[in-house]
């Protein structure tokens, strides 16, 4: 097999145009379903074609916890003061509560654009610990790229 260098890729060439997506208002039954039915660990979250955010088993297991860790508080004269990160906690605890995906979900997420090289998809995704990088043109999703799609290049190396 002729050997290509798959680090000339496009986005474009390896993205999953069609990728499964939940919406802001879908129950987190619905996207654990959807993760068995569908093999995903995570999907987009759009409104229309716009991305809103990503919810994956993580967001989703984080509701399974026993305690969120959370700051200590000082009790002075009736008043808790929190102890470390307050916004952090809030927001956790929140999210553990959430019934729906827009509860749940990560809504500040990295995207790709569908130009951008693999190499910068890759890097992306090593630095933020992404499994699944959502792929946007001026916030419109459209597709998904996965960390299997880059390693199976590496061993199948197709002919594109």
């Amino acid at each position: 097999m002729d050997q290509k260098d798959i680090r000339g890729l496009k986005v474009r060439d390896v993205m999953h145009a069609e990728w499964p997506t939940l919406g802001t208002e879908d129950t987190v039954e619905a996207a654990i379903k959807l993760f068995a039915e569908r093999g995903v660990s995570g999907v987009p979250v759009v409104e229309g074609e716009v991305l809103s955010g990503i919810v994956t088993e993580g967001d989703l297991i984080f509701r399974d916890a026993e305690d969120p860790s959370g700051p200590g508080f000082l009790d002075i004269l009736g008043g808790m003061i929190p102890l470390g990160d307050w916004e952090g906690y809030r927001r956790e605890t929140l999210k553990s509560a959430g019934v729906t995906v827009g509860q749940v979900m990560t809504d500040e997420v990295k995207t790709v654009s569908p130009e951008a090289s693999l190499s910068e998809a890759a890097t992306i995704m090593a630095e933020e610990k992404m499994r699944l990088l959502p792929v946007a043109e001026e916030g419109r999703l459209r597709g998904a790229l996965t960390r299997m799609d880059i390693l199976t290049l590496h061993i199948l190396n197709p002919s594109l």
